[in-house]
């Protein structure tokens, strides 16, 4: 019975393919050493290569050797290769926040990853069966997720991990391996009532069952498998969106808002999902978590013209009235800092990347370049004072700017011209004396403007230097 279940779920999600290399997580429990034994069983059929992972999480010490032994065992009995990770999941998840359960899943992940690129291999092969897949939609359901986390466990996530048994009930395996006669051991922390999944199993979905709805796990099974279909859908059309609206960069993505705002609530909340994967990795992201996603949903959902939200050290949202854009990595400083230009020549400005090139030009010069730069700005020589500075924006600062009457506050010439609060900051300021002459690409003060009079030019750029940020 086992088998042709077992066969059925491989064939239908295509989840082997000839000459698969697999990594098989085996923990030593009954389903894991079950899966074993039927990928090993494919070997010659498919010409499979297979390796045996192990990973102790230091929670049960007395436990994990014998689990330790017991897979190592099984492994030189089937001639296949051994791979061990020993790791303090208790400090992994207090140093990173995260439940024993989410650190131990994240801890795992990592090392059966190491191992793919270790031995060249394309898949990783997982025992969950379908009593699992009914504890974690009806965990998702009391947690509140949508359509996307109802679904269940996938039988194939991303072409790599695998998971035969899914569609398999724990009274079958369990079955198989009596008959077979494969060893396994129990993890006792399955019995402990403290983690909300074992309460459910132990407690919950029994009492449904006796006074409710008999064919409770099977109604469960049944729809998360419809749910997964409507599911992949919605997915494709996510995808069409993000080809249609999404601009990709090196670091960042981004989009028009008003065009976000067009997609149906269903599309957009898989459009941020797809993007904050794009930028990081599956471990960084959360595998399947959303905790990222949902923040950056309900900001957007405030429709605040402009915004900066640092998600994580790994991703920031940034709102500029309407583009967004989602960036990999944290938040930048703002440049609290001055440096003096003592004459012209090249200033390398660390706190933003760049270098500042001031220089005395002719006229003819400044006829020949036509095209107006906004990292270049021209000045009246005479009515500049130099040493000159370049420092970040203070409260209270103001200029004239260029064609204005009168003089404004910095802050509100940014209002004006719908400069993000968040950006605001990082505007470097050219100073000569005690006057502001350059908003760094925006505008420079009106008094040191070239005229007629002008006799001699004095022509700022600020440029990248050479392989910096």
């Amino acid at each position: 019975m086992l088998l042709r279940q077992a066969e059925r779920t491989i064939d239908r999600y295509r989840l082997l393919a000839q000459g698969d290399r697999l990594i098989v997580g085996v923990s030593g429990g009954i389903d894991s050493m079950v899966l074993l034994h039927l990928l090993n069983s494919y070997r010659s059929k498919l010409g499979l290569s297979l390796v045996v992972a192990h990973v102790n999480h230091g929670l049960r010490p007395d436990e994990s050797e014998r689990e330790l032994e017991l897979v190592r065992r099984e492994a030189n009995q089937l001639s296949l290769p051994f791979e061990y990770g020993q790791f303090d999941v208790k400090e992994f998840a207090r140093d990173e926040g995260l439940s024993l359960q989410d650190a131990g899943r994240r801890v795992r992940f990592r090392f059966f990853t190491s191992l793919l690129a270790k031995y060249d291999a394309q898949k990783i092969a997982l025992g969950q069966n379908a009593d699992d897949q009914v504890e974690t939609v009806l965990l998702r359901l009391i947690r509140g997720a949508g359509l996307k986390g109802l679904k269940g466990m996938l039988p194939v996530r991303e072409g790599i991990v695998i998971r035969p048994l899914l569609e398999t009930w724990r009274k079958g395996i369990e079955a198989f391996a009596r008959e077979q006669g494969i060893p396994s051991l129990f993890d006792s922390s399955n019995l402990k009532e403290s983690y909300l999944r074992n309460r459910l199993r132990l407690k919950l979905i029994p009492l449904i069952e006796r006074e409710y709805q008999p064919n409770f796990r099977q109604a469960v099974l049944k729809a998360s498998t419809l749910l997964r279909e409507e599911d992949d859908y919605l997915e494709k059309r996510a995808e069409e969106a993000f080809e249609r609206i999404v601009c990709e960069e090196e670091d960042h993505l981004s989009f028009r808002f008003s065009d976000f705002q067009e997609l149906h609530g269903a599309l957009r909340w898989r459009l941020l999902q797809r993007m904050v994967k794009r930028l990081l990795s599956s471990e960084i992201a959360g595998g399947e978590g959303t905790p990222d996603v949902d923040r950056i949903s309900m900001k957007l959902n405030q429709a605040s013209p402009s915004f900066f939200l640092e998600l994580s050290p790994h991703l920031t949202l940034e709102k500029r009235y309407d583009e967004v854009l989602l960036r990999r990595g944290g938040a930048s400083s703002g440049l609290p800092f001055e440096v003096e230009l003592i004459s012209a020549g090249r200033t390398p400005i660390d706190a933003f990347g760049k270098e500042i090139v001031v220089e005395e030009v002719t006229a003819g010069d400044r006829i020949r370049e036509t095209t107006a730069r906004p990292n270049t700005a021209w000045f009246d020589y005479e009515e500049v004072q130099f040493p000159l500075k370049i420092r970040g924006f203070r409260p209270g600062d103001r200029f004239q700017p260029l064609g204005v009457g009168g003089t404004q506050k910095v802050k509100e010439f940014f209002i004006d011209h719908k400069v993000p609060r968040f950006e605001r900051e990082r505007v470097p300021l050219l100073v000569s004396g005690e006057r502001i002459i350059w908003v760094i690409g925006h505008r420079i003060d009106d008094s040191v403007k070239v005229t007629s009079k002008t006799r001699r030019f004095l022509k700022v750029e600020v440029r990248e230097i050479a392989g910096g940020g």
